[in-house]
């Protein structure tokens, strides 16, 4: 496992508030460094608008410092997106091809590897 990927295996709920004040429930998939910044790929725990069951989310944390909660931001960049999910996607890799793997479209395709 990469040292900048930590995966979350407990179901812990992470609720976030849209710009409309509405509570949103997410799971906590993963935490990705990249670049010097902390990343959370997050999956939704009830359903969201626009948003698919099996999709993650990803949001830059921000640490503030004497508080006890860390704030979510977005992240739009379309390219960090894509860079942070690689990272994901490299750290959760395995020689077993349990999952989706570098060059695989589906787990049915890592298996057929095997």
């Amino acid at each position: 496992m990469d040292e900048k990927v930590q995966i979350i295996e407990d179901e812990e709920i992470i609720t976030l508030f849209d710009e409309n004040d509405k509570p949103m429930d997410f799971y906590e998939v993963a935490v990705v460094e990249y670049e010097g910044q902390l990343y959370a790929l997050l999956q939704p725990a009830e359903e969201i608008e626009d948003i698919a069951d099996d999709e993650v989310v990803i949001f830059r944390i921000e640490e503030t410092e004497g508080e006890e909660d860390d704030f979510f931001y977005p992240v739009e960049d379309e390219a960090i997106q894509e860079a942070v999910f690689e990272e994901f996607l490299r750290a959760t890799a395995d020689s077993d091809c349990d999952g989706v793997c570098e060059g695989c479209d589906s787990a049915d395709e890592c298996a057929d590897k095997e």
